[in-house]
């Protein structure tokens, strides 16, 4: 049986649920079962928040892991979770806000530099995809989808890159999603890199 176990941190405002959404959607898409639980209250912006994504081949019997495969960290205040990270388990951190290295060996550690990645954005697109859009930093979790996406656990998605952004980011959402798409590209590129030793 094949199943992962992530847990998403980061704080409120950075997208961090919305980030599960295109993780378990993405993993639905490609035939797993898949259990998201979200973490409700502290998610207000500024607060911790928080959710877990379980992805299997076979029904799920538990939906909160209590030693993760795989995190995803946002902040610097999120990285308290690192240490219920499984022992050769893979850690994906956000660098724009997270100082130095995690104290641990025994994982795979790739840190992103999602929210440098996600404002540099605004300088490649025109002012017509942009339109009100002020600051890109918002994106740094669709930075991140494409992160995970770079990583062996997700690879088997990014066929569903295109549908999974369209799912969410429609109706009056729907002018981000070139916005969005361009960033998961961005942090796809950077893993892919990173896992093939390029970087």
């Amino acid at each position: 049986m094949t199943k992962t176990q992530i847990l998403l941190s980061g704080h409120g405002g950075q997208g961090v649920l919305l980030l599960g959404d295109y993780i378990a959607y993405s993993a639905v898409l490609d035939g797993k079962h898949v259990v998201y639980t979200p973490s409700y209250g502290p998610e207000t912006r500024g607060g911790k928040a928080k959710c877990y994504v379980v992805i299997s081949d076979d029904e799920i019997d538990t939906p909160i892991p209590e030693v993760p495969d795989l995190m995803i960290i946002m902040n610097q205040p999120s990285m308290d979770f690192v240490p219920i990270l499984g022992e050769g388990g893979l850690l994906l951190y956000n660098r724009s806000l997270i100082e130095g290295d995690p104290e641990r060996n025994d994982i795979k550690k790739i840190p992103v530099p999602a929210t440098e990645i996600a404002e540099s954005l605004r300088k490649e697109l025109s002012p017509e995809v942009l339109g009100d859009t002020r600051d890109t930093r918002f994106v740094a979790n669709s930075v991140m989808f494409g992160a995970y996406l770079g990583a062996p656990a997700g690879q088997s998605a990014k066929k569903h890159l295109k549908e999974t952004l369209q799912h969410f980011l429609a109706g009056r959402r729907q002018g981000l999603l070139e916005l969005n798409r361009l960033a998961v590209e961005r942090g796809l590129d950077y893993v892919s890199a990173v896992v093939a030793g390029k970087r």
